[in-house]
């Protein structure tokens, strides 16, 4: 039996959609039972290939980029599929740079996380369902001039850092608040925000948007949905209420809908549905005398339903402390074998607080229902005061609460006043095309003292305590198309990061090695001690054996009298910095936020400085450069 794709249309946009789909279905063809059918693959002929590269030839760097980046992780059969289905497009005689804007709502998502993405998808998939035409695109992906053709448009979008979108969404946002930006009268639309309201500015990227579409004439389905880290119910019913919605706009116009991808029927390795990895090795990559507990872990994959790219993090489920969940147990007076339930499964109450909720990281919202169930006045005072309520929280974990207010609580309650405990994302230090079937992390154990007693983090505490050579990890992919390796190979890179930010940098010039790239690479590195806190020390010194790392410059703030930190370094070595700059080339910065801002405020001097800018141009071409995706950030 012979499986027939008939293609009456598709653009450029669509086609990248349906690589990207073509790329998550290769991940479970492993699974699949396709022994009854036969996929006929056409290749392409010499002159089209040769029609085909001087077609590539005038593609500007954006769409080639695009492109490059939608066949890597294919495998060659695959590509010989994609060239085929180009070949075929190719002979379509279609107007150029002609878009047809079907019927459909668009639904885009800006993420850092990957939830806003899930959400997306099954939004799509129940209009699908309910027989609506829907396309999902990240927000990165959409051309924001194309909103004035729009009828119907459905956002997803998280709130990063001080209330900023995620990088992804940077460009949309300087579109959406451009003063040209032209009025939206046709367009119909709904906000889903993501956020954590233990942050000042709770769903603040959201919330922008919504008001400033609005602000453009645009009309709202819905009212917009501010949602919490536990977000599933709302976003359950947003979907729904949506979709009602959104048969008004669609009902007479529906057609039938070819679905190429068919990843929706297919067990996907997400967020909800984590992937079991083995740990393969672990090992202290800092001296004993470090202050940081770092270690490197080394995790077994199948590359067939596991794919990630340099850049990508690995969301990772953990467990709870046992002595933790004891202690909590205890403080409470109550029986660890009581029957609770949790999502409307039924576990006993140690269960629960070891699998299934947050006890290291304190919501304010966790604070205000327990000054309800202690009456501490106290409590209740602060509850009252959303700044004082999270300022309480951000140095406490629920022992401290518990101890320093207690109640009488039931078990039931207990778990009731509880947030669900959420994954935690690590930057991925390997390249999977040097390591295909493992992935590596960098993880630092946390650990402080505070109100009297010891805590530690959940995710670093089991990585690094409690986690043994072939246990199995329950995690998944959290990719980050907004943190790349540029697509040309001659491309020069400088890498800041500091501390464990450096992971991501050991992901990249793996990559380049195996790419041959013959672009220049720079790392710059800051920590506390050369001695004891060089992260793969030997990794950077076989780099530059091997002649990839062009550059390194360290800064390390405890080894000298006045404390030297990355920021000075770059000041230090400023002409250089603004010479590779003007050589092309890309900068990436990893760490903290605090680390990030030092780190442009310190460029921003260098392009003063040496450029002969004001202060006002330099800031200017920092955005210039992070419009040029040559400015890439990954912190928290």
């Amino acid at each position: 039996m012979s499986i027939l794709i008939l293609i009456i249309y598709i653009n450029i946009e669509s086609f990248f959609i349906i690589l990207h789909d073509l790329q998550s279905l290769s991940r479970y063809a492993s699974s699949w039972d396709v022994t009854p059918y036969k996929l006929q693959v056409i290749s392409m002929p010499s002159s089209l290939l040769e029609q085909t590269q001087h077609s590539l030839a005038t593609l500007n760097e954006f769409e080639h980029q695009r492109l490059t980046q939608a066949l890597k992780g294919l495998t060659r059969q695959q590509i010989n599929w994609a060239s085929g289905y180009l070949a075929g497009l190719s002979q379509t005689q279609l107007p150029e740079q002609q878009e047809i804007f079907s019927p459909c709502a668009t639904i885009l998502y800006a993420t850092h996380t990957g939830n806003g993405r899930g959400i997306a998808d099954q939004l799509a998939e129940d209009a699908k369902q309910q027989g609506l035409n829907t396309r999902v695109l990240s927000i990165n992906d959409y051309k924001p001039r194309n909103l004035t053709r729009e009828r119907l448009l459905i956002l997803v979008i998280s709130t990063h850092g001080e209330g900023e979108p995620p990088e992804t969404a940077q460009e949309f946002q300087r579109y959406l608040f451009n003063r040209h930006t032209p009025q939206l009268e046709q367009l119909n639309f709904s906000v889903f925000a993501l956020g954590d309201s233990s942050y000042e500015f709770f769903c603040q990227a959201g919330i922008d948007v919504d008001l400033r579409l609005e602000a453009l004439g645009a009309t709202r389905l819905l009212p917009r949905i501010d949602a919490d880290i536990n977000f599933q119910q709302e976003a359950q019913n947003w979907r729904g209420d949506v979709i009602q919605q959104s048969r008004k706009h669609l009902t007479e116009h529906t057609a039938k809908v070819f679905n190429l991808s068919g990843a929706s029927s297919l067990p996907g390795i997400d967020r909800s549905n984590p992937y079991q990895a083995t740990v393969l090795d672990k090992r202290r990559i800092t001296t004993d005398q470090g202050i940081a507990n770092i270690h490197h872990i080394v995790l077994e994959i199948d590359p067939q339903v596991i794919r990630y790219q340099p850049g990508d993090a690995l969301g990772v489920w953990s467990k709870n402390n046992p002595a933790l969940v004891a202690d909590i147990i205890q403080f409470c007076k109550l029986d660890a074998e009581t029957p609770v339930h949790v999502e409307g499964q039924q576990f006993s109450l140690e269960q629960a607080l070891q699998n299934k909720l947050e006890l290291t990281l304190l919501h304010p919202t966790v604070v205000a229902n327990w000054a309800n169930l202690s009456g501490s006045e106290k409590l209740l005072s602060l509850a009252d005061d959303a700044r004082k309520l999270r300022e309480f929280a951000q140095d406490r974990q629920l022992i401290d609460l518990i101890s320093e207010f207690p109640a009488q609580v039931e078990a039931e309650a207990l778990i009731n006043v509880l947030q669900p405990l959420q994954p935690r994302l690590y930057s991925i230090a390997s390249s999977q095309q040097q390591n295909d079937d493992e992935v590596h992390l960098t993880v630092a154990a946390l650990s402080f003292d505070a109100h009297g007693r010891s805590h530690q983090g959940t995710a670093s505490s089991h990585l690094v305590h409690r986690l043994q050579q072939h246990d199995v990890l329950a995690v998944y992919v959290a990719e980050n198309t907004h943190f790349r390796l540029p697509v040309q190979g001659d491309t020069p890179i400088i890498m800041i990061g500091a501390g464990t930010g450096i992971a991501p940098y050991r992901a990249f010039l793996q990559q380049r090695q195996c790419d041959a790239a013959s672009g220049k690479n720079w790392l710059i590195f800051g920590n506390r001690h050369f001695k004891r806190d060089f992260l793969y020390q030997q990794d950077w010194i076989n780099f530059r054996k091997a002649g990839l790392l062009d550059k390194v410059s360290l800064a390390f703030s405890r080894d000298t009298t006045t404390r030297a930190y990355i920021q000075d370094k770059l000041r230090e070595e400023g002409q250089q910095f603004y010479e590779w700059l003007q050589q092309g080339a890309h900068v990436y910065v990893c760490g903290g936020i605090e680390m990030e801002k030092a780190v442009r405020e310190s460029i921003a001097e260098i392009v003063n400085q040496y450029g002969e800018q004001t202060e006002q141009q330099a800031d200017v071409i920092i955005e210039n450069l992070r419009s040029q995706g040559r400015y890439l950030r990954d912190v928290y």
